[in-house]
């Protein structure tokens, strides 16, 4: 069976017996019939290549947190985010390197690494707020104007950067992602289970073609919602040495790149019938591979290899230098390396929950703010009409 075909039989498991085997030696004996095996190997090798820079990585960082300066253009509550944006490339491709050989499962494993992927998003935008977070509170209620061209194509407006509405509004904006990431692997398992998934179709009978637009259109708020944030706070980005551009590469460009490249070229080709399958004729297992489980492991090769660049760049921009610099320079004060994982992991969960619960209740406050604003006009407008009306009563 084709998972082509749309709708399928309702289940996870496959009844095609899709389990290629691990027959390592048909590698040397019969290298062109064990593409599967050589592509499984090379996703291995990267995923653990990635697990070793990042473990290293994330070292360096908790090392760092020795480190904690007074309170100055920098803010140490930025190495708790960079420790939790560190494991999303190890984690991330690990995941997909599971799915590799047991497509059949491919839906409900992917869906823990797009949690892991919503949570690297959330703590790349929380990392750059807490960079920003010194100069909010040296501005404090200074009404700031800035505009920003865009592409050199359009001009964005904001009548107060430093006000609450820009910054609930990017908030919505930002977490909008990683929320609806979340959502969206709930109802691809939950379709998938009912037969209506049809991942790699885009016939309009199946889930996938519709969530796959959803997908694009929170991406395409998301980038513009942060591309104007760099835009607009260009100048603290500049000021503070903060490696701004370079950090939301890091995590949305594997993002852009998986979903672009992974996902809809593949899904395209495969829809074009240019990526076909086998019926293990060719195959040193004798396992047949339908269409989109060749697919899928080209997938999760792109996946792999995306990841392990990743990562070498995470050591430009994720590096703890900054931190270490500004420690030396405003006093230091030791912590152990069990508070920094402490710090760093454990009160995550807890931590993104208050901040989400937090940005509703700003969303509330500024609601009732907007309400207030529009009635005072009102009230104005009919207070000047009454004075009009006199005025011209008298003449």
């Amino acid at each position: 069976m084709s998972h082509m075909e749309c709708p399928t039989p309702p289940g996870f498991v496959e009844n095609a017996g899709f389990r290629p085997g691990f027959n390592f030696l048909d590698m040397l004996e019969f290298p062109s019939q064990s593409w599967h095996i050589w592509g499984w190997g090379v996703s291995l090798v990267f995923a653990a290549a990635t697990w070793i820079a990042a473990l290293y990585l994330a070292s360096l960082n908790v090392k760092s947190y020795e480190f904690v300066f007074v309170f100055s253009k920098s803010d140490p509550k930025t190495q708790r985010h960079k420790l939790r944006v560190i494991l999303y490339p190890p984690v991330y491709s690990t995941l997909s390197w599971f799915s590799y050989l047991r497509y059949d499962y491919s839906t409900t494993i992917e869906f823990f690494a797009t949690v892991f992927e919503a949570f690297a998003v959330y703590n790349l935008y929380t990392c750059l707020q807490a960079y920003l977070q010194p100069f909010r509170k040296e501005a404090e209620r200074t009404k700031e104007p800035m505009t920003a061209r865009m592409f050199h194509m359009f001009t964005v407006h904001v009548k107060s950067k430093w006000g609450m509405h820009y910054r609930i509004i990017t908030d919505i904006l930002v977490l909008q992602f990683p929320i609806w990431s979340i959502i969206d692997s709930f109802i691809s398992i939950f379709a998938e289970y009912k037969g209506v998934y049809c991942q790699g179709s885009y016939s309009f009978r199946g889930a996938y073609v519709y969530l796959v637009i959803i997908n694009f259109i929170s991406l395409s708020v998301i980038l513009s919602a942060l591309f104007t944030y760099l835009a607009i706070y260009r100048n603290e980005w500049f000021e503070g040495k903060i490696k701004a551009h370079g950090m939301f590469w890091c995590v949305k460009g594997p993002i852009m790149f998986i979903f672009y490249f992974g996902q809809i070229l593949l899904t395209g080709l495969t829809s074009a019938k240019v990526i076909r399958g086998t019926d293990g004729t060719n195959s040193a297992d004798s396992v047949a591979w339908p269409a989109d489980a060749v697919k899928h492991g080209l997938y999760v090769i792109i996946v792999c290899t995306v990841m392990v660049v990743d990562i070498g760049l995470m050591f430009k921009y994720f590096g703890p230098t900054d931190n270490i610099q500004h420690a030396r320079e405003n006093g230091t004060e030791k912590m152990s390396v069990w508070r920094a994982i402490t710090d760093g992991y454990l009160v995550y969960i807890p931590e993104f929950f208050y901040n989400l619960l937090c940005c509703g209740a700003d969303s509330y406050r500024l609601m009732r703010k907007r309400v207030e604003l529009r009635k005072r006009k009102n009230r104005e407008k009919m207070s000047l009409g009454r004075s009009n009306s006199s005025s011209a009563g008298n003449h």
